[in-house]
């Protein structure tokens, strides 16, 4: 009995040092040993370990073979580590082969699970943009070219699209600076574009609202769950679609949105659009016209329903490029605007005020003949006393003087 002891007692050890490799045809591994430990083989390049943990509780310390310790805050610069509450995500580039070993309260019902050699790959871009563009993309993830399909890991990837303008130096530039632009978020939450939810595809709306010029495009994740990038170099030309909004004040004019086409871009004729209008105290109308085969661009209006308040119109522009024969899709980005009450002249009141202004001006015209008439009279007194003044000079100086002469004696 006590020779049977012994053997599970070393038995037990020599079993949990379990190649990893013999589980890459598999989605992932699932380890629940006692002591948290796990083997790499040398053939692998990438592994992420996934670790349930218990709550509350920290994040587990990664043991390498050679002894050195590991944590979230402190790792080196080959790992990238995600933790939140309950779980931590590790993934090893290039790990060291042998035993590794997680210490923490980890969880007995799930354990770690190991993905090994995880690829990213993705849709490849057209070579030419438009700004303003909005294009459905997709990422994949794989593992041993199989789609990976573990939730827990699904759940937590965030994949991101970042413009990086060509002329900037590539070597100097971090996300946080304006000269890198974020243009998207990819989900696998089978929403909006996105079809299936957990299938390992992830899609995005990138909307390409750039200005024109050359960027390199990278689709990266941003929160430490694996370290992985795709780089494509793109063009961004100017949109070919002009939009101009005419905006009605009277109930016999309708509002109306225009859109334009360049004809040397687009396809003549290819141009449909979608718009959806609210107005006060009205529920939203949906639009939608498309050309004929002569025409280049669209005129889509609606009535003016005269009530006071705040109205809106949206939508989306579809065109067909002339060099490549893609069909390109426009938002037509929300635009406010205000509808205003139509202000009625109070007749009475406008007779009133035009009396009055007429007395005002009569009263202005006896008030300047006043005026004129009190000059006239102080300019012919000043005249007459300057004319009186110098008559009695000119008289004084006529009369002749007699010398006063002395008697002889």
């Amino acid at each position: 009995m006590l020779r049977r002891l012994w053997l599970l007692i070393f038995y037990v050890p020599l079993c949990a040092w379990i190649p990893i490799s013999s589980a890459w045809g598999q989605t992932e591994t699932r380890l629940t040993w006692l002591d948290n430990r796990f083997r790499v083989d040398p053939a692998i390049e990438q592994i992420t370990f996934i670790v349930t943990r218990e709550q509350p509780s920290q994040s587990v310390v990664l043991v390498a073979p050679d002894g050195r310790k590991y944590y979230a805050d402190r790792h080196a610069k080959t790992m990238s580590w995600y933790s939140d509450n309950g779980m931590d995500i590790i993934s090893i580039n290039h790990p060291m082969a042998g035993p590794w070993q997680a210490l923490g309260k980890v969880s007995v019902n799930n354990g770690i699970k190991l993905i090994s050699n995880i690829q990213l790959t993705v849709d490849q871009l057209p070579a030419q943009l438009y700004q303003t563009e909005v294009l459905k993309f997709k990422a994949r993830l794989t593992q041993n070219q199989q789609p990976l399909l573990l939730r827990d890991f699904l759940e937590r990837v965030q994949l991101k699209v970042m413009f990086y303008p060509i002329s900037t130096d590539l070597s100097n530039v971090t996300e946080d600076e304006p000269a890198v632009i974020e243009v998207g978020s990819f989900t696998d939450n089978g929403q909006e574009y996105d079809e299936i939810a957990g299938d390992g595809v992830f899609t995005v709306a990138l909307n390409v609202d750039v200005e024109p010029g050359k960027y390199l495009v990278k689709i990266i994740s941003t929160n430490g769950v694996f370290e992985r990038e795709v780089e494509q170099t793109v063009l961004v030309y100017p949109s070919p679609i002009t939009t101009s909004f005419a905006q009605s004040q009277q109930s016999a004019i309708p509002h109306t949105v225009n859109i334009e086409t360049q004809p040397n871009q687009t396809v003549v004729g290819s141009l449909a659009a979608y718009l959806v209008v609210n107005q006060p105290q009205a529920k939203p109308q949906i639009i939608q016209r498309s050309t004929t085969v002569s025409q280049s661009q669209l005129a889509l209006t609606w009535p003016n329903n005269m009530h006071v308040g705040k109205a809106w119109w949206q939508g989306w522009a579809y065109v067909t490029d002339t060099l490549t024969q893609r069909e390109l899709v426009f938002r037509l980005s929300k635009q406010n605007y205000m509808q205003m009450a139509v202000v009625t002249p109070d007749l009475t009141s406008l007779l009133a005020q035009q009396q009055f202004e007429q007395k005002l001006v009569a009263r202005n015209k006896i008030e300047q003949r006043q005026q004129r008439l009190l000059w006239v009279g102080m300019t012919n007194i000043v005249i007459v006393i300057s004319a009186i003044t110098l008559i009695i000079l000119w008289r004084r100086k006529r009369t002749p003087k007699h010398d006063l002469m002395l008697p002889n004696k």
